[in-house]
């Protein structure tokens, strides 16, 4: 549709405005529709104009920038040998992605120089003294690692590697899937053996000359012997050579058996590029047979040391990536073999990314319009259920979201787009036979929609009098009204979306997702799947999204997130359905892993190593949930080591019991009667400055929280107070203490202060422990962590959020010159959670007292202890664990993916 004018005025744009893209500043607002309006094109109505500035503003306003990177004794190379270098493959990709539009223009000037960067940090395939070079490259959920990799591929074989490898996950449809990215973006053609005719793909018209590269997979088939079409060993090919694999242990296998017969005519001598796509996943140490996982990265170790010329480089989109946290030490860690001692490069995802921070952060500017929160499943389809459970019907809510993808068809049709690929998820088990059984359900009722559809659509919508017509509108009026086309002229565009869409299971017993197949009218598929749709898989037009599991894992929640990425022109028709629980889980884990991208930033500009990343991982919140669910099996001793540094750590969950309840008032009552009266007192706040850290140490010891992985006790102390004991000497040797409280006149009082009590009414109790936000691991007031700080410190925190080094609360902690503790005096209630229902009444009364913590910077590494992990907090720890798809698949399962 428009195809001419919209190629016509994308060289316009270009041209117009080629300084700024090149400074990846994007088209200045309103210069697009201005251009468009002013155009040549006197047949273009007004729809006509507005599809093609939408068009053209999804590539043309976007801007990305160059993400950090650290590195270790690397020496750079790639700029001095530029010139003589003949990147054919390179040259070949980026002009079909300028030219077709497929990328931005500024996205792809953000690819030239991170992939730039990433080849240069690999080194001189030319040169055999590099030796070995271990890398890792971090990228967002859904964002683009595979165009990075593709680009890299297509530097690297230029720059001289010969032998390419790409472990494509561990599902057949996720490596189906990445061949036919390879083929489009590198090699050039359908990768077949034995056909009757080669057929070409669109990138070769991009070269002036042909060229293709050798490969030992295809679409059809990973790699399975030396038979297979391959001809040659790895000499007798003029081009490098490429191979797609499963990550999957006899896959390997076989390939590293063929590999071994290449000494024989000099394969070895070969530099040997190895991409691992999801490196954290497979890796060692994380299944009940930890020898499963470690054969496969054998296996993986025994190719790159047949190679004297190797490099290996991980791709993953989760950070705490089990490299870090599984070895016992920080010195296995470091000499592990994939470990990535030579760099770790972070990508910046491109302003049109739809990613955690715009769905799941409170301000995220998707979340209201796209999250929906769900209740209604516990009955059909909860959570923790078996593979032999019966379904015997969907929630209302799924049979709501079906419909609103039905909906969202229309729209697309309205808008020129119902022959793009359009897609919903349905990830609600990871068990085959209960996928099996909603996919039964969800087709009987998508026939049972297009059925009345197809009799009632064509009808004026007053003359429509039909109970399933009516709740497409209900849902219509729910979701949409006001947002997008009327109804009235939806209703004429439902047939011609919907008669379309079918309904699919994707996992392990098969099924694909063959959209290269579906290009020229779209496929239009609703995928009911487990952990072939959570890992790597790409949904395309992804729209509606519906998630039903366990909030246990976080990384392979995160993997989950198939609805992140890009959605150029329908991000307001895109909804996600989840519980509360998953919801909680998912802003928690956005602001952990998000604090890790940011470590890299400031281990750039300080000049550090991946082993210090790698120990901050290893420090991370996050390390201790994966390290739990991954050794407390069993496990009685967890070897731990916290970091705290720029941290509000706050004490959001309390014993519900009334007399430990009186015992902590107490405690902080005697703590303010030591240290004496306030320094100052503000409208906000009560102040003591440099209070000794014996005063704060006694008070811990003496303050009990509940369920808490930081303050409750792991063996005799808490991971926090060993962090204050082992500083208490030197930089945390004084504090500030301040207790916050409400701006208005009161006549509340605590310890003699006249102090105006907060409310609190978003609590639960639940297992004998109160939590103060609920499911939300807070109990301060944002601006908390902002007390007493002077303009400098301010500026400093404001300069720090502005270059991304901090978040809000950490970037206020990070500046402090020492240590602040809030007392919190609050008055509290339960919430009425549906989804999260209390299992007991408050026992406490009011006012209740915790505390929290605002810890500034610090350079001093954390100490590593071992602890003999106590039976209340072991159990605390198993409550975050659970067996994982990854997990069911590698050891087997047939009914788990």
């Amino acid at each position: 549709m428009l195809e001419g004018e919209i190629a016509y005025f994308r060289m316009q744009v270009g041209a117009t405005f080629a300084d700024a893209l090149a400074r990846n500043e994007g088209v200045p607002e309103g210069a697009i529709t201005a251009l468009v309006r002013s155009g040549p094109f006197v047949h273009l109505d007004e729809n006509g104009i507005i599809f093609i500035i939408r068009e053209l503003e999804a590539s043309f306003t976007v801007t990305q920038r160059s993400g950090a990177v650290i590195s270790k004794s690397h020496r750079p190379w790639l700029a001095a040998k530029k010139p003589d270098l003949d990147f054919y493959y390179w040259n070949r990709l980026r002009k079909f992605y300028l030219e077709t539009g497929s990328l931005p223009s500024t996205v792809i000037a953000t690819l030239d120089t991170d992939t730039d960067q990433v080849l240069d940090l690999c080194g001189d395939p030319k040169v055999p003294q590099v030796g070995a070079v271990r890398g890792m490259v971090m990228g967002n959920v859904q964002s683009g690692k595979t165009t990075n990799y593709s680009a890299l591929i297509c530097k690297a074989a230029d720059a001289g590697y010969r032998v390419i490898i790409l472990l494509a996950g561990i599902t057949n449809s996720l490596r189906t899937q990445t061949q036919e990215r390879i083929d489009e973006t590198f090699i050039g053609r359908i990768s077949a053996f034995a056909a009757a005719a080669q057929q070409s793909l669109p990138i070769q018209n991009y070269a002036t000359s042909r060229r293709i590269p050798s490969y030992g997979t295809s679409r059809e088939a990973d790699f399975s012997s030396g038979h297979d079409g391959i001809y040659f060993g790895l000499t007798g090919h003029q081009e490098p050579m490429i191979f797609v694999t499963k990550k999957n242990k006899s896959v390997l296998e076989r390939l590293e058996k063929w590999i071994e017969k290449q000494s024989e005519t000099g394969g070895y001598d070969l530099p040997l590029l190895l991409i691992d796509d999801e490196a954290d996943n497979a890796s060692i140490n994380t299944a009940k047979e930890p020898n499963r996982t470690t054969a496969i990265n054998g296996v993986i170790r025994g190719i790159l040391h047949r190679f004297p010329r190797s490099v290996y480089v991980g791709y993953t989109a989760t950070p705490f990536a089990n490299i870090f946290i599984d070895p016992e030490t920080t010195e296995v860690m470091e000499n592990h073999d994939l470990f990535p001692a030579n760099f770790i490069k972070a990508l910046d995802p491109p302003s049109n990314y739809v990613g955690s921070h715009r769905v799941f952060r409170p301000g995220g500017n998707l979340r209201q319009g796209m999250v929906r929160v769900i209740d209604d499943y516990k009955t059909l389809l909860p959570l923790n259920h078996k593979g032999g459970d019966a379904v015997v019907a969907l929630p209302e809510s799924l049979r709501h979201s079906i419909r609103i993808f039905c909906i969202s068809r229309a729209s697309r049709v309205l808008q020129g787009k119902g022959r793009a690929h359009c897609s919903m998820m349905i990830n609600v088990s990871r068990f085959n036979a209960i996928q099996d059984k909603v996919l039964g359900l969800v087709y009987e009722y998508v026939s049972e929609l297009k059925d009345a559809i197809s009799v009632h659509a064509a009808l004026p919508p007053t003359e429509i009098d039909d109970p399933v017509m009516n709740d497409l509108e209900a849902s219509y009026q729910t979701e949409f009204a006001g947002q997008t086309a009327p109804w009235s002229e939806l209703v004429g565009a439902l047939n011609e979306g919907v008669q379309s869409i079918e309904v699919r299971t994707v996992n392990m017993r098969g099924g694909q997702l063959d959209y290269s197949r579906n290009r020229e009218h779209g496929l239009h598929v609703i995928a009911i799947g487990g952990l072939a749709l959570s890992r790597g898989l790409t949904l395309e037009g992804l729209t509606v999204s519906y998630l039903l599991r366990n909030t246990a894992a976080s990384d392979t929640l995160m993997q989950m997130a198939r609805w992140f990425g890009y959605r150029p022109g329908y991000e307001d028709i895109c909804r996600l359905y989840l519980p509360k629980i998953s919801l909680d889980h998912y802003v928690y884990v956005d602001e952990a892993t998000e604090e890790l991208r940011g470590e890299v930033k400031r281990m750039m500009d300080s000049k550090r190593t991946p082993a210090d990343f790698g120990l901050k991982v290893r420090q991370s919140q996050l390390a201790l949930r994966v390290t739990a669910a991954n050794k407390m099996r069993t496990a009685q001793e967890l070897t731990i080591a916290q970091d705290y540094s720029a941290r509000h750590v706050e004490g959001h969950a309390l014993l519900n019991d009334a007399d430990t309840a009186v015992a902590n008032s107490a405690a902080v009552e005697l703590f303010l009667d030591t240290v004496g009266p306030p320094t100052e007192e503000k409208a906000g706040y009560a102040l003591w400055k440099e209070v000794d850290a014996t005063h704060i140490e006694a008070l811990l010891r003496s303050f009990r929280f509940g369920d808490h992985t930081d303050l409750a006790p792991i063996s005799d102390h808490s991971l926090f107070q060993d962090y204050i004991l082992d500083r208490s000497g030197d930089e945390l040797s004084h504090w500030d203490v301040a207790i916050p409280n409400r701006k208005t006149n009161s006549d509340d009082t605590f310890a003699g202060l006249k102090i105006g009590r907060r409310n609190r009414d978003q609590g639960t109790v639940q297992n004998g422990v109160y939590r103060v936000y609920g499911s939300r691991s807070r109990v301060a007031d944002p601006e908390d962590a902002w007390i007493d700080l002077s303009k400098d410190q301010k500026d400093r925190a404001d300069e720090a959020i502005a270059n991304e080094v901090y978040r809000r609360e950490r970037a206020a902690c990070s500046v402090r010159e020492r240590p602040l503790m809030l007392i919190h005096v609050f008055n509290a209630s339960l919430k009425n959670d549906s989804e999260s229902p209390s299992d007991d009444v408050l026992k406490i009364t009011n006012p209740i007292v915790t505390l929290s913590f605002c810890m500034p910077e610090t350079g001093k590494p954390s100490k590593a202890r071992i602890y003999q992990v106590n039976a209340v907090y072991r159990q605390q720890l198993e409550m975050l664990t659970e067996t994982d798809d990854d997990e069911e698949l590698i050891n087997g399962d047939q009914d788990a993916g």
